[in-house]
């Protein structure tokens, strides 16, 4: 089979190399769509150290079931899919709790030793596997799983009923919680941008109001002044830009939430202001989880409350995956996400 291994630094290649073999409660996939992350981009080019080569990348899969062994009924051979690629020990306190990603032995499919999607076919365990209808396109298929982490988080913390949420962030995480803040009932969505174009995209995806940082004399006093002086029920930072990670519990309200998603380099340090938030009880959680909005993402995708085929900006051809991640490399601003389609 085809896939794209990743060698060294900023070296991706297409190969031909030998299909997965699959032994008890596991499945070998025929990858019909794969979404390109920006994660990969910085692993292959170095930024990000997590694994190592030789491998193949690719933790956004949509696929068909072309072989099983398994004593699972429900899912039969040419059943369309989606792939849950966190994997955990399965018996510790975390994975108990559904929270595999941060079990101690914690691994997940695309990254190494686990080959993932950026082939044309891929070796999964069969609890991985969630089924799809012909209402989820390959394309949002393809996407779902950036879909899920942000989904997740505010699963977990919730919105209040027509409460108010500032996102930092138009990328496709940033975009992602705005959608599911809407569906969730947010009365106000604010979005920080810095230019027309993110001014634009936010409004597209259900933003309410946007503050523009880069313009703005006082953007904390203009979401005041928006939310009646309360400030957020929510903030989410999606960027990973210190500045602004910085700056989000100026955004929130007292007793309010701060959700980080984006992640900044390992040699940043980040200061927040310890005391406003002791005295403010305002609360910060870490947003990395994707194992319980799998099913809840697929339904809204079925019913039609949620669009995320709207969001694929860019398709390529297995053989022409560097050009996927040098839209990356090159800061394209047209990008919001890219897949690789089969």
């Amino acid at each position: 089979m085809k896939a794209a291994v990743w060698l060294a630094d900023n070296q991706v290649e297409v190969r031909e190399v030998p299909i997965p073999e699959i032994g008890e409660e596991e499945a070998l996939l025929k990858v019909r769509a794969a979404g390109v992350c920006a994660t990969d981009y910085h692993i292959i080019s170095g930024f990000l150290k997590i694994g190592k080569a030789p491998n193949v990348q690719g933790h956004e899969i949509c696929g068909e079931v072309v072989k099983i062994n398994s004593k699972r009924t429900d899912i039969a051979i040419g059943q369309r899919c989606v792939v849950a690629t966190s994997i955990g020990c399965g018996y510790c306190d975390y994975c108990r709790e559904g929270k595999q990603y941060i079990c101690n032995d914690s691994s997940e499919i695309g990254y190494y030793p686990h080959n993932g999607g950026y082939a044309e076919y891929v070796k999964v365990p069969v609890s991985a596997i969630v089924p799809i209808s012909d209402k989820v396109s390959d394309k949002a298929g393809a996407i779902l799983e950036s879909t899920v982490c942000p989904t997740e988080s505010l699963m977990r913390i919730g919105i209040p009923f027509a409460g108010s949420v500032v996102v930092a962030g138009t990328g496709p995480a940033g975009l992602a919680f705005i959608m599911v803040a809407k569906l969730m009932g947010a009365g106000k969505i604010i979005v920080l941008v810095r230019d027309e174009k993110s001014t634009v995209r936010a409004f597209k995806y259900g933003a309410t109001h946007v503050v523009n940082i880069k313009t703005s004399s006082d953007p904390v006093q203009e979401v005041a002044k928006i939310t009646d002086g309360k400030k957020a029920d929510v903030v989410i930072e999606a960027t990973g830009a210190k500045p602004m990670i910085e700056a989000m519990p100026e955004y929130v309200k007292k007793g309010g939430n701060i959700i980080l998603y984006g992640i900044p380099s390992d040699d940043e340090q980040i200061v927040f202001p310890v005391k406003k938030m002791i005295v403010e009880e305002i609360s910060v959680h870490g947003a990395v989880g994707n194992t319980k909005a799998w099913y809840p993402l697929v339904k809204m995708i079925e019913n039609g409350s949620l669009d995320l085929e709207q969001l694929v900006t860019h398709e390529f051809k297995l053989e022409d995956i560097n050009q996927a991640f040098d839209l990356y490399r090159n800061h394209d601003k047209t990008l919001i996400k890219a897949i690789i389609k089969f």
